[in-house]
């Protein structure tokens, strides 16, 4: 079998048995590549364990101190994201071994995102880790907007099972009801988004769900949920609102997109990923601002059965086809 070095920002739990993380892509992806490769996993260490699980059989732990155990080895090197803690691991490897080759992920818009968080530095900054990293490394980008010095593979990320696709009740709603379900980051908006409804007269409620790390009080329009790993529980909780909305100033192919589509929610996003919309139907696109929001909610609810009718032509992809297409790019 062949070797995978694999290196990720993202913390792992490592028991005996198992790893955990708090994000099901980053498992996503493991499992896909366990199938093919016995997995050397660098990654920041984590302390809690997680509800989003993976079999350690095919994965071994390495750290700084150990890493010189892979001079015995032959294998390929597959980065998941452009950060400092993966380019400080993927410089240490090349002074080590020198002639390394293999993969790096780009999983969203590292350019946008560093700049939303640390302004023109936060942009040079990746610039400069992203020439370093893909001069030798081929680079799969999950969107073709997703801006990049070079893309060699294009993959479409899905978590999607035959459970997301089993028809849905109709649920009689006495309040017209909007879903943000994500992380409590800048870059995802979702601090503008609250903003931006706070002391607004709608005829909406926002439910704000999906971490355990922001404390806030229900107000007239925003409630709050903490975190959600359940899957049935994530699905009721699509199925509890009508429409969903995705305030991201930076993203590549998010999941929740393909979530809200199989439950056969609309989507609404900002002009700065009007990407994602792709060849969908069902997502509409807005300005940031709540006039054009409140336009954009109260289109859509006229015109409800109409596009959740043109949203069965949709064609999604599935956990399946993403897991096989990321073995047949990887085991060349």
């Amino acid at each position: 079998m062949k070797n995978l070095l694999v290196i990720s920002n993202d913390k792992i739990f490592y028991s005996k048995t198992k790893i955990s993380s708090q994000f099901n892509d980053t498992i996503n992806i493991l499992e896909a590549l366990q199938k093919k490769f016995k997995i050397f996993l660098l990654s920041r260490n984590d302390y809690i364990k997680h509800n989003f699980k993976l079999s350690r059989k095919k994965i071994s732990r390495l750290s700084f101190k150990n890493i010189f155990f892979l001079k015995k080895k032959r294998f390929k090197v597959f980065i998941i994201s452009i950060t400092p803690f993966n380019l400080f691991y993927y410089l240490v490897l090349k002074i080590l071994f020198k002639n390394i080759s293999g993969f790096v992920l780009l999983r969203s818009d590292g350019f946008r995102e560093y700049k939303v968080k640390f302004g023109r530095f936060g942009y040079v900054f990746f610039s400069m880790m992203m020439k370093v990293i893909i001069k030798h490394m081929k680079v799969i980008s999950v969107n073709k907007k997703i801006k990049s010095y070079r893309t060699d593979y294009l993959i479409f990320p899905s978590e999607l099972d035959k459970d997301w696709f089993k028809k849905n009740n109709k649920l009689k709603y006495s309040l017209l009801k909007l879903l943000y379900f994500g992380r409590y980051k800048k870059e995802k908006g979702i601090f503008f988004l609250i903003e931006l409804l706070k002391n607004q007269d709608l005829k909406f409620q926002l439910t704000v769900a999906g971490s355990k790390s922001y404390n806030s009080r229900d107000t007239q329009n925003v409630k709050y949920i903490g975190e959600l790993h359940d899957k049935k529980d994530i699905i009721k909780l699509y199925d509890d609102h009508q429409i969903f909305i995705l305030p991201s100033y930076t993203e590549g192919s998010p999941k929740v997109i393909l979530e809200s589509l199989a439950r056969k929610k609309p989507v609404i996003v900002f002009n700065e990923i009007k990407h994602v919309k792709s060849n969908f139907n069902g997502i509409f696109v807005c300005k940031r601002n709540i006039k054009d929001l409140n336009n954009m909610v109260n289109y859509i609810i006229k015109n409800y059965s109409k596009i959740i009718n043109n949203m069965t032509k949709n064609q999604l992809p599935t956990k399946k086809d993403f897991q096989k297409n990321l073995l047949n790019i990887v085991n060349v």
